[in-house]
């Protein structure tokens, strides 16, 4: 016992100088309550065996449990006993090489790195490229974190250099966790994330940001995969977009999902209760927007499967459209409340505040919002030229002062590298520097944070500001035509869900009730 004792006195000389008096008091109490436990028990060294005893007595209780282990962890740490916890991680890590060692270590290296290369050098490596992105601490620590287990992983395995082999099936292992519950969806998103830039940087030296391609392409069975291939390959001969073609490669891998179909011989013999299962697998999953986007996926692959002579019937008829009864009068700000959004826009960023200005003085639509370049903004004439992606019909709109003060103070003071040739105005705030790809949360926070509540319906997206000024234009009785030209309108059609809220012409419309209550018919009545 003495040698526990010993490591017990190294441990309480080194920790002195470094804590409280308080704290060191408790860190004492717990080594001593080791060296007791030890004593009773029989223990005559530090071991694996005494650690998983020791924290295992924690009476139910995180706090104490939390005691134990530390002392646990600094007696494992002095004894190089290299012992787990009840997870199966190591108590103390081995440390990581500084950035100096690691920078130094790839001072000469060729890029790919050779099978040889230590993947503890990679890691800080790593850790350095991303810092040149201007990240923030937090986001650098979720990816030290994830390359921490993915360490772990290759340690487990007795590996402690840079496989591709490893880090795929690491990735794996990830996606079964999750699918299992063990761990949450961020986790498994940002271990993917992490592991593919570490092979990123293996492979080529250098990280470039983008979205990350995954997905699991398989159906559970290569003579479905191929029925599937075939049914992709279908589609590209019609020269449909790719994202089209994803979608509908979407749906098909779902469909077998939801409908428990692993097989060939369970694909060709779907029925109609297959068909039920399947639309509500989606319908659990999706909200009603997104049903009406796969519906007619849905019966284009089932037809296809028919024509394939692949099932004996053709099921597409019995698939209908979903039902979403719609408001006819679309929603918009109340008047009454012009004054709060005056104010909470002062508030807001420079950013926000141009981009709510946009949808809510000018009209745009959320991806003209997202796609306005710097070239689109005519300063000299106080004008914004824009190629509506919608229409593809070009727009030009006065840009009002409080509309360009907010674009120029964004673009001058806030918007991040503002000479580097980026082309959008909006940008993301973090790295990578990209053109936003929605301004909803953006106009829905806004709404939610300053208690604005919306007439006709709960909307509050980009759309919500359209109708706002689509609203104060009819109640100011502008021409019609001009409010058809503002809003980039190329058909009358497309002025209707707008023109409904005119109140005034609506109330014009109403039928007559003088009839209601009166019951007649041929030849007399009540």
């Amino acid at each position: 016992m003495e040698k526990l004792e010993t490591i017990i006195t190294t441990v309480l000389a080194e920790i002195e100088p470094k804590h409280t008096k308080g704290t060191f008091e408790n860190r004492k109490r717990a080594l001593n309550h080791l060296l007791r436990f030890a004593q009773e028990n029989g223990y005559d060294e530090p071991c694996q065996e005494l650690y998983d005893a020791f924290t295992a007595d924690d009476r139910g209780s995180p706090d104490i449990r939390f005691t134990l282990t530390h002392a646990v962890r600094l007696v494992d740490r002095a004894a190089d006993t290299r012992a787990k916890d009840n997870s199966g991680r190591l108590y103390n890590e081995p440390p990581l090489p500084s950035a100096e060692e690691s920078l130094q270590y790839f001072n000469e290296m060729q890029f790919p790195v050779p099978k040889d290369t230590d993947l503890n050098h990679l890691i800080v490596f790593s850790e350095q490229i991303l810092r040149t992105y201007d990240l923030t601490e937090s986001t650098i620590g979720q990816y030290l974190h994830a390359w921490i287990d993915l360490r772990r992983f290759c340690m487990d395995r007795s590996v402690n250099t840079y496989h591709k082999d490893i880090i795929d099936e690491f990735i794996q292992d990830s996606k079964s966790l999750y699918d299992q519950g063990v761990i949450k969806a961020w986790k498994w998103k940002i271990n993917r994330k992490a592991s593919l830039v570490l092979s990123e940087i293996a492979e080529t030296g250098y990280f470039k940001w983008g979205q990350v391609p995954y997905r699991d392409l398989t159906c559970g069975d290569d003579a479905v995969d191929q029925i599937r291939d075939q049914f992709v390959e279908e589609l590209r001969s019609r020269n449909l977009a790719p994202n089209t073609i994803c979608l509908h490669e979407y749906v098909f891998r779902y469909s077998m999902k939801y409908g428990n179909i692993f097989s060939y011989d369970q694909l060709s013999s779907i029925d109609r209760y297959d068909v039920e299962t399947i639309i509500k697998g989606f319908a659990d999953k999706c909200n009603s927007r997104s049903i009406a986007t796969i519906i007619p996926i849905l019966r284009n692959m089932l037809r296809f499967l028919y024509r394939k002579n692949i099932v004996d019937n053709d099921h597409s008829g019995m698939v209908l459209s979903a039902f979403v009864q719609r408001s006819h009068v679309n929603a918009y700000i109340p008047s009454s409340d012009d004054e709060t959004m005056v104010n909470s826009l002062e508030r807001e960023t420079a950013r926000n505040r141009a981009i709510i200005l946009l949808a809510l003085r000018l009209g745009l639509r959320d991806i003209d919002i997202c796609t306005l370049k710097l070239s689109s903004i005519d300063w000299n004439n106080d004008c914004l030229h824009i190629p509506q992606k919608k229409t593809d019909n070009p727009l030009r709109l006065p840009l009002l002062s409080d509309v360009g003060n907010a674009l120029f103070e964004y673009i001058t003071e806030e918007r991040p590298q503002p000479f580097d040739g980026y082309p959008y105005v909006f940008r993301r705030m973090q790295a990578p520097y990209n053109r936003i790809h929605s301004a909803y949360p953006i106009c829905s926070r806004f709404l939610e944070c300053n208690g604005i509540h919306t007439v006709n319906g709960q909307s509050s997206g980009v759309h919500v500001f359209r109708y706002t000024l689509t609203n104060r234009l009819l109640k100011a009785k502008v021409p019609h035509q001009v409010i058809t030209d503002t809003l980039g309108h190329s058909s009358k059609e497309s002025d209707k869900p707008y023109l409904s809220m005119e109140a005034d012409m609506l109330r014009q419309c109403a039928m007559d009730l003088s009839l209601c209550g009166k019951i007649s018919w041929e030849g007399g009545s009540l």
